[in-house]
């Protein structure tokens, strides 16, 4: 085996253009949504934007509504790891809001209680927008239309047309009416050294997603990944810990049989450090 090292020292202050440096006056601040330890976007416009100006992939997780019965093709939201929404919310770029109460297990009776409760919430947001809608348009206030009466029962197995297209496309603008905003992100050591790689690797121009299924902390992209095939799987560590003979081997042993290059990323206060693994064979 052959480790070829190349030793790099990047200053937090280099030079070079980073693309989370970009003017972000043109962006306008979306929501991130916290549910449970992971964390979504839902804008599209926002999805699109720090993409292509940050970088930042992420992966589609919600089920199309006319193909819900696969898994190939996804749609919205994207979920982003959380050092990324660090970022963004330390760029002012997002706001971090957090549903007041997850939904918990119930019995039949119950859920059907929650979904109709669920419904009628719906149904009266709908009413109100079409109000504040009206008034753009006209002086006197609209009727509410039959099919918005709220004071009709919801039937579960013949609902309005209204309310199944909303409950199926989950308007984010009433989810987010029944979250709160969270203040930061408090990251973990770890967590830390791993959000200030991310950050150095989009200075130099790589974009990042999850590596866990490459046995690293990220896959990295010398451009889009729908173009590009990752050259890197790089793992973080701290500069001044031991690396195991054994956890040398099986990083490079891994990349290259994914015909990738093992990077280790050494963190020393605001420096990284970059020494990259390729297995050779046995000569």
């Amino acid at each position: 085996m052959v480790l070829t090292g190349l030793l790099t020292i990047v200053n937090k202050n280099t030079r070079n253009s980073h693309s989370f440096d970009k003017d972000t006056e043109e962006f306008q601040k979306f929501d991130i949504h916290y549910v449970g330890s992971s964390y979504f976007i839902w804008d599209i416009d926002a999805i699109m934007k720090i993409r292509s100006k940050f970088g930042i992939i992420g992966k589609l997780t919600g089920a199309l509504s006319r193909k819900v019965r696969q898994n190939k093709v996804l749609g919205l939201p994207l979920e982003i790891m959380k050092e990324e929404a660090f970022i963004l919310t330390q760029m002012g770029l997002a706001k971090l809001i957090r549903m007041e109460a997850l939904p918990t297990a119930c019995n039949e009776e119950q859920f059907e209680a929650q979904l109709i409760d669920s419904y009628s919430k719906q149904n009266e947001y709908l009413q109100r927008s079409i109000f504040q809608k009206s008034q753009e348009f006209v002086d006197d206030p609209v009727e509410v239309p039959p099919h918005l009466d709220l004071t009709k029962e919801i039937d579960l197995d013949n609902l309005p047309y209204h309310l199944h297209k909303i409950f199926h496309r989950q308007l984010p603008q009433f989810w987010t009416s029944n979250y709160n905003i969270i203040d930061k992100i408090v990251l973990s050591d770890f967590e830390k050294k791993r959000a200030l790689v991310l950050h150095d690797l989009s200075r130099r121009k790589y974009q990042t997603t999850v590596g866990d299924k490459f046995g690293g902390d990220f896959l990295s992209y010398p451009g889009d990944p729908l173009v590009y095939h990752a050259y890197f799987v790089v793992k973080v560590c701290c500069s001044d810990s031991t690396v195991r003979s054994c956890d040398l081997l099986s990083i490079s042993r891994l990349a290259s049989s994914v015909r990738k290059i093992g990077v280790l990323a050494l963190v020393d206060g605001e420096n990284v450090s970059y020494i990259s693994l390729q297995w050779s064979g046995l000569k």
